[in-house]
């Protein structure tokens, strides 16, 4: 049911790559013009004080052609449009740039059928607005509240969309409400960070001034910021930079709206060693569950997934070594967006798990990462201050993963055995942590392998061989001598 769901979701994201705008940004305004010659400017109706919603579809697309079929959209427009006496505003917009009014009108071959007949709210042709909106599948179905603020509401009935307007800030715009719409900075730290947010003003009246209070930092911040932001107006604001020591709350001076005065900041990262245990349960879907560890230079020291050839529900227990101390991130990813949350999708589902612990002497030194399947996620960040070497075991190696000769000099042979058809890649890694070799050997059938690594052009030196069968990466200390 899931992965039918997904395929549904993808037929209509084939000519969208960029990223989402996400819920709780600042909408950008725009003006378009619909089918009939009207222009419509958002900001314009957001300071009447009328709440937007706007179905961002494309013609050829069958799941948006289903939701404008439902007639969510056409009733919420007759309950509560602006021209029954209402105050929501519903409008159109067709955002593929290769379609035009004959689509619309279902008079080619390529449309879904008649998207205009017995519609009465906004229709317009316009792809340019759809790229300001940061779209990334169709349909998206946004909500646009009189502060300003844009919320991803998704395919929901007109009774939904209401009640969605009626129970949030749609309802009232502040005289004095400056907002805290971001963050910008790292999402954990080790020790400084250069931080900043996106200070903005959503109410009626200009923003001038702000108290700006960092806390989980040493020494405290206090900032006066000032300025004039009119309404809809944001600013990126520079805080400088800061030696993090628990979690970050950064917050402005009170005003009339307390709901969007803070937002966190960095976490700390957890003191680590240089080796770490990775204990992965997965959900009913593990080819959507994949990870990469990487250093402060933002360079790939390990990674694992997506796991296509793993069980569902299977559990994974292996650990891996950085290559020196430093500040690490784990980037723990999701393909569906729903995390290991295996069991909300009913009929036996099992939630996962995704732990990683720091290891000294075969015990557990500290957390590094906790997830018990609880909630959803599309990538989930976490960090690992590492500042303790212990010794590169090789007890993660399969046995029948082997380099040899070791140490070598210009070649070495990689020798495995698999037991089923495989897909075996490697990479091999320097003590900085810099990826200086990334092979991707093929699919191969059961049996056993030796292939030959070029090593003429790497210099001496000790390296970390991580090498990975069907997600499953085995990591072999190497030693290179000219």
């Amino acid at each position: 049911m899931k992965k039918g769901l997904l395929a549904l979701f993808a037929a209509c994201s084939a000519l969208v790559s960029q990223a989402q705008l996400p819920s709780g940004s600042l909408a950008p305004n725009f003006t378009t013009t619909d089918i009939n010659g009207n222009t419509h400017t958002l900001y314009d109706y957001l300071s009447q004080g009328y709440t937007v919603v706007i179905d961002v579809s494309a013609t050829w697309c069958g799941p948006c052609w289903n939701y404008h079929s439902s007639g969510a959209l056409e009733t919420l427009h007759e309950q509560h449009g602006v021209a029954n006496g209402g105050n929501v505003i519903v409008m159109f917009i067709e955002g593929d740039s290769q379609t035009n009014n004959a689509d619309l009108n279902g008079n080619t071959a390529d449309t879904q059928g008649d998207w205009v007949t017995g519609v009465n709210y906004i229709i317009a042709d316009d792809a340019s607005a759809a790229n300001l909106l940061e779209i990334s599948y169709f349909p998206t179905i946004y909500t646009v509240c009189p502060t300003g603020i844009i919320t991803e509401t998704g395919q929901i009935s007109a009774a939904q969309h209401w009640n969605f307007i009626n129970t949030t800030a749609c309802q009232t715009v502040p005289t004095s409400d400056g907002a805290v719409l971001s963050y910008v900075g790292p999402s954990v730290a080790c020790a400084d960070a250069d931080i900043s947010i996106e200070l903005a003003n959503l109410g009626t009246n200009d923003l001038t001034s702000a108290t700006i209070t960092v806390s989980g930092v040493t020494p405290p911040v206090t900032q006066n910021w000032s300025g004039n932001l009119n309404r809809f107006e944001s600013e990126l604001v520079d805080l400088g930079t800061v030696t993090v020591t628990g979690p970050m709350v950064i917050s402005i001076s009170a005003d009339d709206n307390a709901n969007n005065n803070s937002v966190d900041g960095a976490s700390l990262a957890p003191s680590s060693t240089t080796q770490l245990r990775f204990d992965i349960k997965f959900d009913g879907w593990p080819e959507e569950c994949s990870w990469r560890l990487l250093n402060d230079n933002n360079q790939v020291v390990h990674q694992g997934g997506p796991y296509t050839n793993q069980a569902d529900n299977s559990t994974l227990v292996f650990d891996r070594w950085v290559p020196s101390t430093g500040c690490y991130t784990l980037e723990v990813n999701d393909e569906y967006g729903d995390g290991l949350h295996g069991s909300q999708w009913g009929s036996g589902a099992q939630d996962g798990h995704f732990k990683v612990y720091s290891m000294e002497n075969g015990q557990v030194s500290s957390d590094i990462f906790i997830y018990n399947g609880d909630y959803d996620y599309s990538q989930a960040i976490a960090g690992a201050n590492v500042n303790e070497v212990v010794s590169v075991s090789e007890l993660n190696v399969s046995e029948s993963v082997k380099a040899y000769p070791n140490p070598a000099s210009d070649l070495l042979t990689l020798s495995y055995t698999l037991g089923a058809e495989s897909e075996v890649r490697f990479e091999l890694v320097n003590m900085l942590g810099a990826r200086v070799m990334n092979q991707y050997v093929g699919s191969q059938t059961a049996g056993s392998y030796s292939f030959p690594v070029d090593l003429s052009a790497v210099s001496s030196g000790f390296y970390l061989l991580n090498v990975e069968i069907d997600g499953v990466t085995s990591t072999l200390r190497v030693s290179v001598s000219k």
